[in-house]
């Protein structure tokens, strides 16, 4: 049984004239007898009482009708489902994401991506920037927000945004009490609250590079598997460490922050994905979050 045999069945039921069905439908009568006959074959028994005068429904017609047009409404659903699909305005996208995104962009694109593709359902989960790069090789997730630079291994990606770094000092600290911007080359005998390197490769490179520019490796004392952790370490006074701005959002009474003496450190932000599984609704969250990254 095929959905077009059903529509020509339910067409002639509800005109109950085999030439007013053919017009409906676009066809002439002939070939339209033709498949009401094919399907009654099919089915092993009669849905119509023909007479010269009139078309009736039988009563296994009658039961076959509504079963009929719901299972036309399915397919018609189906078929839109299909094209939302097909344009990218609905799908499902499971996204990784760096935890010091929160403070920035992600919040933006998460909401982007509710108000401009709400047919568009994602689940999102906090990931270090590597763990993200195996989910994708992996199939777990689709989509990444992570910390470049990264051995992407054949992945595609795009740097979306870029914030500067600040320095995260305890509130008695001296360089707090003296004010204004602090050079990095001050911080070379302070101890240092850090992410580890096998969590947020891209961050610590970017750390470990400026602070190799300015003429030393940070003496690492404490690690934070979370930006959070790290500026309550902070706070605690075990040490100081360089922060997104926008991690400054974290208003602890215990800890400032103060901007870098000289050319700005920039951390990036980018997206990541695996190009071979890019289904349309992929395509369309990454213009989003594109799009939000530069808004303010």
């Amino acid at each position: 049984m095929e959905i077009r045999q059903l529509r020509y069945f339910v067409t002639v039921a509800e005109e109950l004239h085999f030439g007013r069905a053919a017009t409906r439908l676009h066809m002439s009568q002939p070939p339209l007898s033709q498949q009401i006959q094919r399907l009654e074959r099919q089915l092993g028994f009669a849905l119509f009482e023909r007479t010269r005068r009139s078309v009736t429904l039988t009563r296994a017609g009658r039961l076959l009708l509504e079963e009929a047009r719901r299972a036309l409404a399915q397919a018609d659903r189906t078929e839109d489902i299909a094209e939302l699909i097909r344009s990218g305005t609905a799908g499902t996208v499971r996204i990784g994401f760096v935890g010091s995104a929160l403070y920035g962009v992600l919040p933006r694109a998460l909401r982007s991506f509710r108000e401009q593709l709400p047919e568009v359902h994602f689940s999102a989960r906090e990931m270090e920037s590597n763990d993200q790069i195996r989910a994708l090789q992996d199939d777990i997730i689709d989509l990444g927000f992570t910390r470049p630079p990264l051995p992407l291994g054949g992945l595609s990606s795009l740097d979306i945004h870029e914030e500067e770094l600040l320095v995260a000092l305890p509130h008695d600290h001296p360089l707090h009490r003296r004010g204004g911007p602090v050079a990095l080359a001050e911080l070379a005998q302070e101890p240092f609250v850090l992410f580890p390197p096998e969590h947020g490769s891209g961050f610590w490179y970017t750390v470990a590079r400026a602070c190799g520019d300015a003429g030393f490796s940070p003496r690492v004392a404490y690690e934070g598997e979370h930006i959070h952790t790290m500026i309550g370490m902070v706070a605690a006074g075990l040490g100081v460490s360089l922060v997104p701005a926008s991690a400054s959002q974290l208003q602890l009474a215990q800890v400032r922050y103060a901007p870098l003496a000289g050319p700005p450190v920039r951390l990036g932000l980018s997206l990541i994905w695996d190009e071979t599984r890019a289904v349309p609704a992929l395509k369309n969250l990454i213009s989003v979050a594109a799009s939000a990254a530069h808004e303010r």
